[in-house]
């Protein structure tokens, strides 16, 4: 039975989940897949605080004994940040060393330089962890939908902001309460803002476009709006029209050839799978042209959740190395055009604060017929003894362009308070 030899670089949640793993199912491994898998080191600045022992692998606080010795196999990163796990990874791939990965944020802005490198050094990579913590989508998209065409993914692909908009729908918060209930159960970081505002799903959502549609995504064309200004009056008025809302990852393969990648919060049908994904959850929806709509649900971070997909992937290398398998590569096949966030079609949440007084609605909805934008259903609400009501509506298709350009007019109107709310609906799958 072969040996492969395993560095882990960090040694934190992940990692101490990992290494844990590693130690008390190393028996399971090695019967299961038929390879014996040796944890030779851990290496990190700190060992105390994870609950985890290290009971055979050799402690280092240099990771380059990892990368400098000859008998190791695979290099795990789970350094978290760009700089040092970029010097990381480089290093083991230039000494020839398989690199696993959980580091979303690494992968979504230097991935391509990474895979390159692997390709040239005929290494592999393996990243299973980096999105959706132990949902296996990444091995869906690059394994099991081999032979079909994605057409388009939607996920919620954040437990932090699926958690506050499930404590807003479901036990009447606003924002700031649940972010709060969220800060005080370990779910938010005292500084929420990557999750909040939507970066940690932009990272995730160009790894899974790069696995969709064979091509490279700039980070910097990606479309990103987080929560912080989803209110809870408007979270109340949209299920009343039969929607529930959700921060979402969007990657869309378009007729005419352009990609859509886009982060933003969407409203779907109370009816779709995505609405009844609760508290910390994530999910992703697939739809491929010959298997049609497919859904992975689970937990999408914690320590042996993520573990588990880490495991995962030092399994599927060291079967390749043992067994000589090939195991497919990510590659950049093709660079193509992410389309602007005004040129996409889309249903519309519209919310504006008007005078009860007649004209009003016949005001606003001719200034969207001006701009090609028809109207699908209305809500106004009688709130007594206020000067100004809530006037609810939802559009049919349009281009987002000519709804911004709408909305700039109607919010110049005298008989309009404040700047109207614009939430996208997803209804399309």
């Amino acid at each position: 039975m072969k040996k492969v030899t395993v560095g882990v670089v960090g040694f934190g949640t992940v990692g101490g989940g990992v290494v844990d793993i590693l130690q008390k199912n190393r028996d399971l491994i090695k019967e299961r897949s038929g390879v014996n898998i040796e944890l030779k080191y851990v290496a990190s600045k700190n060992f105390g605080g994870t609950g985890v022992e290290i009971l055979y692998a050799k402690k280092t606080f240099d990771y380059n004994d990892i990368i400098n010795d000859k008998e190791v196999d695979i290099v795990v990163e789970l350094v978290g940040g760009i700089d040092v796990p970029f010097d990381i990874i480089t290093k083991a791939i230039n000494a020839g060393k398989n690199v696993v990965t959980a580091n979303k944020a690494l992968l979504a802005e230097k991935g391509g330089e990474i895979f390159s490198l692997a390709e040239q050094k005929g290494v592999l990579i393996g990243f299973e962890a980096s999105v959706a913590g132990g949902i296996p989508i990444i091995r869906v998209l690059r394994d099991s939908l081999i032979g079909d065409r994605v057409d388009q993914i939607l996920g919620i692909l954040n437990g932090t902001t699926n958690f506050i908009l499930t404590k807003m729908f479901e036990e009447n918060m606003d924002f700031s309460q649940a972010l709060k209930r969220a800060q005080e159960l370990g779910f938010a970081e005292a500084d929420p803002s990557f999750d909040i505002d939507g970066i940690d799903t932009a990272h995730k959502i160009s790894i899974l476009s790069r696995l969709a549609f064979d091509t490279s995504v700039d980070f910097n064309s990606i479309y990103i709006e987080g929560i912080r200004n989803i209110s809870l009056e408007d979270v109340k008025y949209a299920y009343e029209l039969g929607f529930v809302l959700k921060l979402l990852g969007i990657a869309k393969m378009d007729d005419d050839g352009l990609i859509e990648v886009r982060v933003h919060p969407a409203l779907v049908s109370k009816f779709n799978q995505l609405a009844f994904v609760r508290e910390e959850y994530n999910a992703v929806l697939v739809e491929s042209k010959n298997l049609g709509i497919s859904m992975y649900y689970g937990k999408g971070a914690g320590r042996y959740p993520t573990a588990v997909s880490v495991v995962s992937d030092i399994v599927e290398i060291a079967l390749s190395i043992s067994d000589s398998k090939v195991v497919r590569k990510v590659r950049e096949i093709r660079k193509r055009e992410v389309k602007s966030i005004g040129d996409i079609y889309s249903r519309y949440y519209l919310r504006f604060s008007v005078i009860d007084r007649p004209g009003v609605l016949s005001a606003i909805s001719k200034i969207l017929g001006d701009n090609g934008i028809s109207i699908a259903a209305v809500i106004q609400k009688e709130v007594s003894p206020h000067e100004f009501v809530p006037l609810v509506m939802v559009t049919h298709h349009a281009k987002e362009k000519d709804l911004v350009k709408a909305l700039s007019e109607i919010n110049n109107l005298k008989v309009v308070k404040g700047q109207g709310v614009m939430i996208r609906i997803v209804d399309d799958i």
